[in-house]
């Protein structure tokens, strides 16, 4: 029987591996049954020797050991890797119109997959059934829209794909479908896993591509109310934001007449934000300056825009309020004489 020689490299893992040390596990196939060996180690760095390998594949995990709530400890994964003789290879990358790693997206926005496999010996008498077929599972996994931090709620879509010839595919047409009331505000990720069913009875993970989602930007202007006709800018307007995405200016533009696409208008200084982070972002900005740019009395449109990486650069109109503006002071009265 053979055995591997098992390098850790957990250095790069290193802010997730624990103290307490962790384990490797082995699953493959004995007389065809399932059998899991786990292998205790105690640094991120070093070699071991795996148990006898006793089929054509094996799985290979890497856990460490963290320490919960009352004392109490679990496994968590860090890695896993699939060895064997005619074993195909595999990789899946996202593809987004916004370039930032890791890859993101927003709620309204489609993305792409590209998924490259080689090795695969679907006709080969001499491979074993179960490496003839790679298979494509998609999962999500929901985000708290309050601080945009991971949940336990997640799942897996009920489609699932499997490819019998080498190649490279590509879809740019995918759509998120994190479950949630309103599919705009939605905040998560969603993950293409590619794998394969080997002998051992356990799905052996050959690559993984991971993307996040993140809601569409709400704005509510406050203090001005459509149609309405003012000589002075409240003292409580202003705009509020909400889930401005991560990379992102967002601005405030006044001009004369009614609502309309494509305007250009003058923006109002103290509304623009500027953002290049990793979570959407909020903020509340004063209307203050709005008065200083009605130069005469008529109808007014405030619109408010942001440019993303969508929407080829462009800017996107979030929120507008139509008002009318006058200064102008009328005295009705009449002149009598007395007698």
């Amino acid at each position: 029987m053979k055995r591997l020689l098992l390098l850790i490299w957990a250095l790069a893992l290193a802010p997730s591996f624990g103290s307490e040390g962790g384990i490797i596990r082995q699953i493959q196939s004995v007389d065809g049954n399932s059998v899991i060996y786990d292998i205790p180690i105690n640094s991120d760095t070093g070699s071991i020797l795996s148990f006898p390998l006793s089929s054509d594949s094996a799985i290979f995990q890497l856990y460490t050991t963290v320490t919960g709530p009352n004392n109490t400890e679990t496994l968590k994964k860090l890695d896993e890797k699939v060895v064997g003789t005619f074993l195909p290879t595999a990789s899946v990358e996202i593809l987004s119109e916004d370039p930032y790693f890791p890859a993101r997206t927003r709620a309204d926005q489609p993305y792409g997959v590209r998924l490259s496999i080689s090795g695969l010996l679907a006709n080969s008498p001499d491979v074993a059934e179960h490496l003839k077929t790679v298979y494509v599972e998609r999962s999500y996994l929901k985000y708290n829209n309050g601080n945009y931090q991971p949940t336990s709620a997640g799942g897996t879509y009920s489609d699932e794909f499997s490819f019998r010839e080498n190649g490279t595919y590509v879809d740019n047409g995918i759509l998120q479908m994190i479950p949630g009331p309103k599919p705009t505000k939605v905040a998560g990720e969603e993950s293409f896993t590619v794998f394969l069913h080997p002998d051992t009875g356990t799905s052996a993970e050959l690559s993984k591509a991971t993307v996040q989602i993140w809601p569409v930007a709400e704005v509510q202007i406050k203090g001005l109310k459509e149609g309405e006709q003012y000589n002075s800018i409240p003292s409580n307007a202003a705009v509020s934001l909400k889930d401005l995405y991560p990379s992102s200016v967002t601005y405030a533009q006044v001009y004369k007449g009614n609502h309309a696409a494509g305007i250009e208008g003058t923006p109002l200084p103290n509304t623009v934000v500027a953002y290049n982070t990793h979570i959407p972002q909020k903020a509340l900005l004063p209307l203050a300056d709005l008065s200083s740019l009605l130069t005469e009395d008529g109808t007014y449109t405030v619109q408010v825009l942001t440019i993303t990486p969508f929407n080829d650069g462009a800017p996107e109109i979030l929120s507008h309020v139509t008002f009318d503006w006058s200064t102008t002071i009328s005295v009705n009265g009449s002149i009598t004489d007395a007698e």
